[in-house]
């Protein structure tokens, strides 16, 4: 009885937590992405950069939650696949980008500015996988409304049977 009682309270309270997020409207969620600076990480379509994860299918890749969780906790699940790395050279040059392959020999990287570059190990002081995403949490900088639209948005970006999105 009592785990029948704590599983309907734990239901009544993901209803109430879903009841209190507002309803998003995907063409101001559109506006927002172009307007906040998403492409100079993300890419949707032909558009933005390739440094960050490709958002133009997201919408089949992930649940409205979890992309709600993504925009206001971005470091609490990073891909390993979009995790980033720092690179120290011998002659002290820093430098970070999403690690894009790596061997004995050498790391690939996609840089801020889109460029690909190769760094030969024996050239490299350091090399450190970094912790944290690069994306910074919307939280406190967008309203729940505002985040609720970005959030219908890129629900709506789905893959098509072309292998094309939205």
């Amino acid at each position: 009885m009592v785990a029948v009682c704590a599983i309907a309270g734990s239901a009544a309270l993901r209803a109430q937590q879903a009841a209190d997020v507002p309803a998003g409207d995907a063409a101001r969620g559109r506006t927002l992405v172009e307007s906040n600076q998403c492409f100079d990480c993300h890419r949707i379509a032909d558009r933005g950069s390739r440094l960050g994860p490709n958002l133009s299918d997201i919408g089949s890749r992930r649940t409205p939650d979890r992309l709600r969780q993504a925009l206001v906790a971005p470091d609490e699940e990073v891909a390993p696949e979009n995790r980033f790395v720092r690179l120290v050279t011998k002659q002290g040059a820093t430098i970070t980008g999403r690690l894009l392959n790596q061997d004995s020999f050498s790391v690939q990287l996609i840089t801020p500015k889109d460029e690909l570059k190769t760094y030969m190990r024996a050239a490299l002081r350091e090399f450190a996988i970094v912790d944290k995403g690069l994306m910074p949490t919307v939280e406190g900088k967008l309203t729940d409304q505002q985040i609720a639209d970005i959030v219908a948005y890129l629900a709506s970006l789905k893959a098509t049977s072309t292998g094309a999105s939205y």
